[in-house]
């Protein structure tokens, strides 16, 4: 698992999980509350590890040059 997520990819996702955690919690509820709340999970899983599989499948590399 070569690391393909970088510092800017990595704050946008977990604002983006936030966001996702908002909705869930405090939205209508229902289905729409456990998407947005496995979305907030996918998020914070994929920038804690700086990889993200759909980068990786699509030879993306947000972190620059590799050292």
């Amino acid at each position: 698992m070569i690391p393909n997520v970088g510092s800017t990819d990595r704050l946008v996702r977990y604002i983006l999980a936030a966001v996702f955690f908002l909705i869930a919690f405090f939205g209508s509820g229902g289905v729409w509350a456990w998407v947005f709340g496995l979305l907030g999970v996918v998020m914070v899983v994929t920038a804690t590890l700086n990889f993200c599989p759909i980068w990786a499948a699509f030879k993306i590399n947000t972190r620059g040059k590799a050292s």
